[in-house]
């Protein structure tokens, strides 16, 4: 489990990293969605599913 959390940590900072190059050398529209996206992969790994109630 923990390779899948690094794995998507490390893929969350891909596209955020990737989000900014396109924003700065594309289209800023383009390169926002890519970094929200990446910014989404980043905090995916450290939210904590919660049994249901």
């Amino acid at each position: 489990m923990e390779a899948v959390r690094a794995f998507l940590i490390v893929l969350g900072l891909g596209f955020a990293a990737a989000g900014l190059v396109l924003a700065w050398t594309f289209d800023r529209l383009v390169g926002l969605a890519t970094l929200v996206v990446g910014a989404f992969l980043f905090v995916l790994p450290f939210t904590v599913a919660r049994p249901d109630e």
